[in-house]
């Protein structure tokens, strides 16, 4: 069994992987990409879909 690559003597930054309510709350949305993104979502899998469908 292989044994990862691990450095035990890493520290953890937990400041790095730490949300304040503040950084939630402040956040502006950028609604225009996240539609844009959720769209392309779907026509990509309708249109994998249909891409399956011929296969069979």
């Amino acid at each position: 069994m292989e044994t990862p690559n691990h450095n035990p003597d890493t520290i953890f930054d937990e400041e790095l992987y730490t949300l304040e309510w503040s950084d939630i709350e402040n956040a502006e949305i950028d609604y225009d990409n996240y539609l844009n993104d959720i769209e392309s979502f779907f026509r990509e899998d309708f249109e994998n879909d249909i891409l399956q469908e011929d296969i069979y």
